[in-house]
């Protein structure tokens, strides 16, 4: 049955933009708006200035001076100490694309990659008062609350995980997956020149052409979903934001449910990031061994834990 559910869903998306056509163009022009008003001007110019740090090491030796100061905060080593602070400050999927990058150029293992992937693929705050806080809570609970339960639950399994990764194996560990050819301390990166830019230019624009792939198919499947005859809303606000989370959001925002209902919702869609997030991260970690059912547990367990945070925060107000 597995096997059969992607072909059947293809054949059904196919037969709905043959059946709707002007459905069709209506959600694909909505997915491209998105893409091209919020994501390509937010992380386009960070996933650029990311590849040339990474490809050439200019900061490496900043690392690792940073680095004891860091590790008090949170066990990570220095190469990782970047690609988890551009997670959470400039949002999803600027993280996941670091560690693929930092992984192919052997300064870290697949299995730190995937760890810090999990921790750091979420949305940057600047989304989360915007799309969440403004839209949804407005002044039913303090901002930091709801930024509580969003970064809270993937910041204390995260610290779970990697306590059990580097006290299982160690910080030299000998059994850690490293690209084939490359070792555990790689040669210093190669000078900051014009190739290594336009190396990262070109690698920038071809991820963002696959997310904006991805963000296209999710909102043709949202609209799909929209045209279902389902009476209950909220079930299909549901399915919505378990595809794609600001079409979820903004279903979510439109229900007549009390607001605990809608909070806990809202928290959990953000919290598990949805199909097309998962889509996403799968197509920038491609080739550092990434385990999706590992990083799809991560996800839901993130997803129930904000989800009790966040009721708990609408009792205590």
């Amino acid at each position: 049955m597995r096997h059969k559910f992607l072909p059947i869903l293809l054949a059904c998306m196919i037969l709905y933009c043959l059946a709707f056509p002007q459905h069709m163009a209506e959600s694909v022009a909505g997915g491209l708006m998105l893409w091209y008003r919020s994501i390509l001007p937010t992380l386009l110019p960070f996933c650029i200035f990311s590849s040339v740090i990474v490809q050439s090491g200019i900061y490496d030796r900043f690392f690792e001076r940073l680095y004891p100061l860091f590790r008090i905060l949170y066990p990570v080593r220095s190469p990782l100490i970047y690609p988890l602070a551009a997670g959470f400050l400039f949002g999803f999927p600027l993280g996941s694309k670091i560690c693929a990058d930092l992984y192919h150029a052997g300064k870290i293992s697949s299995e730190e990659a995937e760890a810090v992937t999990c921790i750091s693929n979420h949305f940057g705050p600047a989304f989360l008062y915007n799309y969440l806080y403004r839209n949804l809570f407005q002044n039913k609970l303090p901002a930091f609350a709801v930024l509580a339960a969003c970064y809270l639950p993937p910041l204390l399994l995260g610290r779970i995980r990697l306590h059990r990764l580097y006290h299982g194996y160690g910080r030299q560990n000998s059994k850690a997956s490293f690209p084939a050819g490359k070792t555990k301390k790689p040669a210093p990166g190669s000078p900051l020149n014009i190739k290594i830019l336009d190396a990262g230019i070109s690698d920038s624009f071809t991820t963002m052409i696959k997310l904006a792939g991805y963000i296209i198919l999710s909102a043709l499947l949202a609209d799909i979903i929209l045209q279902i005859p389902l009476k209950n809303q909220l079930v299909k606000s549901l399915c919505i934001g378990i595809i794609e989370i600001t079409n979820g959001l903004s279903r979510v925002e439109m229900l007549t449910a009390g607001t605990v209902e809608k909070s806990m919702l809202a928290i959990g869609i953000v919290n598990l990031g949805g199909i097309s997030g998962l889509c996403q991260t799968w197509s920038v970690m491609k080739g550092t061994g990434f385990h999706i059912r590992r990083y799809l547990l991560f996800k839901l367990l993130c997803s129930l834990i904000g989800i009790l945070l966040i009721r708990f925060a609408l009792e205590l107000c």
